[in-house]
């Protein structure tokens, strides 16, 4: 995957705030009955932009399964001919690149409970799968944010936003490059 660098790049990143923040104020005060829409409106804002950055051989999927995983994943990255088992969205294991969870507003648990739980599921999915996974967060609560990165670390977690902060300019283009650095992507 070759990253554009530099000013595009930059653009994008304010491109996908935008779109995801338009996506929550539309949908704003609905109630929990449309998260699963908006979790899938947000992973289509992202998928549409990480797709520019992926070489021919690989392509991406959204609401998917991997075998032998009851997790239904918000962004696969599979091999260019990778085709479901028959009358599902589960993908074999051998046709899976990379699994990505993104998030439009960030983790919902208690503060004192976000590293267990993040870390806990962050395992599971490596044991289940044997893939990499990665964490995108579009924005993130003030309390939480420290919490996720601790959890999951540096080259897993990736924040765009924390709430009433400044916009961590250039999260996109390190989630490229850590996308990039991964193998056989």
């Amino acid at each position: 995957m070759e990253v554009n660098k530099g000013i595009d790049l930059l653009i994008e990143q304010d491109e996908i705030i935008e779109h995801v923040s338009s996506i929550r104020e539309k949908l704003r005060g609905l109630g929990l009955t449309w998260n699963r829409f908006r979790g899938n409106a947000i992973s289509g804002v992202i998928a549409h932009y990480l797709q520019r950055h992926f070489p021919d051989d690989v392509k991406l999927v959204k609401l998917a399964w991997i075998e032998e995983c009851t997790t239904e994943f918000d962004i696969l990255i599979v091999d260019k001919n990778a085709k479901p088992f028959d009358f599902t969205d589960a993908y074999p294991k051998e046709q899976v690149k990379l699994l990505i969870e993104i998030k439009g507003s960030g983790v919902f648990y208690k503060r004192e409970d976000v590293k267990k739980r993040l870390s806990e599921m962050f395992e599971k999915w490596k044991i289940e799968t044997g893939k990499p996974a990665l964490y995108l967060s579009v924005w993130e609560a003030k309390a939480n944010a420290k919490e996720v990165q601790d959890a999951l670390g540096n080259d897993t977690a990736f924040i765009f936003q924390i709430e009433n902060e400044e916009i961590n300019w250039g999260e996109w283009e390190r989630f490229l490059n850590r996308v990039n650095a991964l193998p056989k992507l």
